[in-house]
């Protein structure tokens, strides 16, 4: 079955002329000084357009990396405008069925690392970071993007060749204009470890991050108790049995919300008296950081912000406004998009960010981002064939880039910049953390998933921004009360204590943001001792699951071996999943006894050997 990815919507109106330019172009370049030849040969660029385009590459060879460059340029004399871009890079090896392909985690909740065998039916995967072969257990082969400015690469295999694809969103290249696609890495090399670490670190340095910001959050959030409907009550009673649970808790998160139409960031709702300033100033009082939440990328049709200026809003083929209605618990919403190629909503948006920060705020989580890129609204629009915005010249990429440019600058290099329900790589280089995995609930089968879409990140947290996990959630049915949010997954359930367990031994091992979101006046003590325990810990420098080659078959095949390190002290997470007791040789460990777990059990172990972590990496990969 060919090849394509869900989010490929180009729609291209009959009248346009597709002009498809098969480019074997330039001779692979060297730079000066590298003496080796490239084993990437064959390498073709194809452009979808309205008009000719030239396109140029040139492989870079280096010891670590090797550089595809790809240029685009029109030669004409009229603006053309782009519909899609294919690279294609053969692999010389011949591969078999028996071959297994690793495609990068891309989004939170969405898109995990996944593991899958070449030739296996149904297989549809895909990656907007990397993609990674395993011709042999120290023979990897390996594509990925260092870059997301202007297009979405999308990372998939074909007939033994790794595939490049991008749709063009409607970029338009001036005459005698160039432009860079996005900056694509290649490699060889015996270790995948190696080889994914190397990547964080060249996606820091393309995108000029020296160090991400080193802080430890441990507080309290309101968001998987009470959803929507908190009161002032619920956070000022929550913070003070906060106190007594763990009185170094440095932060209180108020989730979504709080305003009274999504949009419309400057009003509160009158249920909260004195707004979000009154609540932030309590929360200072008690010497805590007060965190906000907000939807960065879209607003309700109901909002006065929509009413006033529609123009800030992106709208479809017929001219009307891009609206998804959709019914929730508590409300149904009408939700729309901002455009950020409007100089008018940039400006908006800072100045909502700005009231937040006369308020107190200085955590600012920025939710749904995914929802400012142009493949996740035509995939949650489908009637929708054609987005339409105030300048149709850019990409949505870009689009995107700019809104995150005005977000960030408002909320300032001293303040935080936590991106939720994003699409990784457009983001980078914005935020400061950035939730990694899907949204958890207090049911068992999301910690397994969880683990996996978290800690397969491990290679971007810390280098590239700092992973957050989500929210520690311990309760069961009997914690409950009558103001528990009645939404799927979040009341009524039955959590036994090792199973919640589970779930505070990874957020010691992954994570820098620690903030429990259970009614902790409600909690019961056994299950606020986890909370306890948790906070105890350190935030860690790196975490790396051990058994990558033998999991991620699908989202709920979680890790089971983590190896953390916090400064010169090691840890090593054991997370047996399954519903059968198992048992954990770990010679590698320096222990001469297999650890055995009974179902549904975890241990957390200190290493008090002699090795370091990148010895310990290597012999416990190898038990």
């Amino acid at each position: 079955m060919p090849y394509s990815y869900p989010e490929n919507k180009m729609n291209i109106p009959k009248s346009v002329l597709k002009t498809f330019l098969h480019c074997t172009l330039l001779p692979l370049m060297l730079l000066p000084g590298c003496g080796k030849p490239s084993i990437w040969q064959g390498i073709t660029v194809d452009v979808a357009a309205d008009q000719p385009v030239q396109a140029t590459h040139e492989v870079s060879v280096g010891d670590g990396f090797d550089h595809l460059m790809i240029k685009l340029t029109n030669t004409g004399d009229k603006t053309l405008t782009i519909s899609e871009i294919v690279v294609r890079v053969p692999i010389l090896e011949k591969l078999v069925d028996r071959h297994e392909v690793l495609y990068g985690s891309s989004c939170m909740g969405r898109r995990p690392m996944l593991r899958e065998e070449l030739g296996a039916a149904g297989t549809r995967s895909y990656s907007y970071m990397y993609e990674m072969v395993q011709l042999g257990t120290e023979d990897y082969l390996f594509s990925g993007s260092l870059s997301w400015r202007i297009f979405l690469p999308v990372f998939s295999m074909e007939k033994d060749a790794f595939v490049i694809r991008s749709d063009g969103e409607g970029k338009q290249i001036q005459p005698g204009q160039t432009i860079e696609y996005e900056q694509i890495v290649l490699s060889r090399s015996s270790s995948w470890l190696n080889l994914l670490n190397a990547f964080g670190d060249a996606i820091a340095a393309e995108n000029g991050i020296g160090k991400v910001k080193d802080v430890d959050f441990k507080g309290w959030a309101t968001w998987d108790y009470y959803g929507r409907l908190f009161s002032q009550g619920d956070i000022f009673g929550n913070m003070d049995e906060l106190d007594n649970v763990y009185p170094e808790a440095n932060l209180i998160q108020i989730d979504g919300g709080w305003w009274t139409e999504r949009g419309d960031y400057t009003k509160v709702r009158e249920s909260l008296p004195g707004g979000i300033k009154a609540i932030a100033d309590r929360i200072i009082a008690k010497g805590k950081t007060a965190g906000l939440h907000f939807d960065g990328f879209r607003a309700d049709k109901a909002s006065e912000i929509y009413k006033e200026h529609p123009e800030y809003f992106l709208h479809d083929q017929d001219g009307q406004v891009v609206c998804e209605t959709k019914q929730l618990a508590d409300r149904e919403m009408n939700y729309i998009y901002f455009d950020y190629s409007h100089p008018g909503a940039r400006e908006y948006i800072r100045n909502c960010v700005k009231t937040m920060r006369q308020w107190g705020i200085r955590y600012f989580k920025v939710d749904f981002m995914r929802y400012g890129l142009e493949s996740e609204i035509l995939q949650a629009n489908p009637g929708v064939t054609t987005i339409v915005a105030h300048d149709s010249s850019i990409s949505g990429v870009e689009r995107f880039r700019l809104g995150m440019g005005a977000i960030g600058e408002a909320i300032g290099e001293e303040n935080y910049f936590l991106g939720c329900s994003a699409v990784f790589g457009p983001c980078i280089g914005f935020v400061d953390g950035m939730r990694t995995g899907g949204d958890i609930h207090p049911r068992y089968e999301a910690f397994p998933e969880r683990s996996l879409a978290n800690t397969g990140n491990f290679y971007l947290s810390g280098k590239v921004f700092n992973g957050d996990c989500d929210y520690l959630v311990f309760r069961e049915a009997a914690d409950e009360d009558e103001t528990i949010f009645k939404s799927n997954n979040k009341f009524g359930g039955s959590l036994p204590l090792n199973e919640a367990q589970m779930w505070a031994d990874y957020n010691k091992l992954y994570g820098n943001c620690r903030l429990a979101s259970d009614n902790l006046m409600t909690l019961r003590p056994e299950r606020k001792a986890l909370v306890r325990d948790v906070f105890e810990w350190p935030a860690m420098d790196e975490t790396v699951p051990l058994d990558v080659w033998e999991r991620a078959t699908e989202k709920s095949d979680g890790f089971e071996m983590l190896l953390a390190r916090d400064g010169d002290d090691i840890y090593l997470g054991l997370f047996n999943w399954t519903d059968a007791p198992k048992a954990y040789p770990l010679a590698g460990f320096d222990l001469a006894e297999p650890v055995e777990l009974q179902a549904r059990h975890s241990v957390v172990l200190k290493y008090a050997g002699e090795k370091s972590f990148e010895q310990l990496c290597g012999s416990l990969e190898s038990d």
